[in-house]
């Protein structure tokens, strides 16, 4: 019975790591301007969120979207 308890609680424990989310914060650019910034979960497809940025800087001049 013992056995049993300890091999359930070690795949509690497994599942519980491997279940979370990673959230980014998301910041949209336009011109140096901050337009918003949002908090974005990383979907199956993305493993860091860099991944999701796409910020051009052209002139000294930011716009797109910076994910950290």
């Amino acid at each position: 019975m013992k056995k049993v308890f300890l091999a359930l609680a070690a795949i509690a424990t497994i599942a519980s790591f491997t279940a979370c989310t990673k959230t980014c914060s998301c910041t949209t650019y336009l011109g140096n301007q901050v337009q918003k910034t949002e908090e974005v979960e990383l979907d199956g497809d993305h493993k860091n969120c860099s991944e999701l940025s796409t910020l051009v800087t052209i002139a000294n001049v930011k716009s797109g979207v910076e994910c950290l």
